[in-house]
């Protein structure tokens, strides 16, 4: 199946895609890696009227030191988290277990928050 129609917005700053999300309410969803919102439209077992993809806004895709160990941006690619030297430093089990969560291609397009906040996608580990 194909999706049912929707409006398609990408801002490139939080402040737009909040006014999106605000403006459309419960009709609008966050689009991060797509991974598991994109299959569930094609099934249209999702149905959308507005998606707002987050993929242009920069300020949400960072991995920095803080204090006691690392901040991640939730639009930080699970590769990006996996390679850093930082999270390395401050998180090694982290950085020792990233490369046994999904498979590459995954990681690849995988958001962190979407590995964090998912419930079919909390971070599992293939055998």
């Amino acid at each position: 199946m194909k999706p049912a129609p929707f409006d398609y917005f990408s801002p490139a700053t939080m402040e737009e895609a909040l006014a999106l999300l605000d403006e459309h309410g419960g009709d609008a969803k966050p689009l991060a890696g797509g991974q598991s919102l994109i299959p569930a439209m094609n099934f249209r077992l999702a149905r959308p009227a507005v998606l707002v993809d987050l993929n242009r806004i920069a300020e949400l895709a960072y991995v920095r030191t803080a204090p006691g160990g690392v901040a991640i941006g939730a639009m930080t690619r699970q590769r990006a988290v996996e390679r850093n030297d930082d999270v390395a430093r401050a998180a090694p089990l982290l950085a020792e277990a990233m490369p046994s969560i999904a498979h590459p291609q995954i990681r690849n397009r995988g958001t962190w928050v979407a590995a964090s906040r998912t419930p079919t996608r909390r971070l599992s580990c293939r055998r």
